[in-house]
């Protein structure tokens, strides 16, 4: 709906760039790719990439760990720039994945 009495919220987006990661080369990535992930104000950004990155993983089950940054480049500058990671290896500041 246009004009006045519009009750659609306007959706915002924010990159991200993912690492993909195999259980036999933690070190080298599988892949690195970027996801723009569109959003309403209010919403959980961290949540919605959690999401995204949980169904990335249950299509492929080679992927074993995903790291997540906001950063210029494909490779992060510093460690700060990584907001998620996501492992089907539970350890100590990841988020378990079945």
């Amino acid at each position: 709906m246009k004009g006045f009495g519009s009750t659609q919220q306007p959706t915002k987006s924010a990159a991200y760039w993912i690492a993909a990661y195999t259980k036999d080369n933690e070190d080298e990535p599988l892949g690195v790719f970027k996801k723009v992930l569109a959003y309403k104000p209010g919403q959980d950004k961290e949540l919605l990439m959690i999401r995204y990155c949980n169904s990335v993983m249950k299509i492929n089950r080679n992927i074993w760990e995903m790291l997540v940054h906001q950063g210029p480049t494909e490779i992060p500058d510093s460690g700060d720039q990584i907001v998620l990671r996501l492992s089907r290896e539970k350890f100590k500041g990841s988020a378990q994945v079945n």
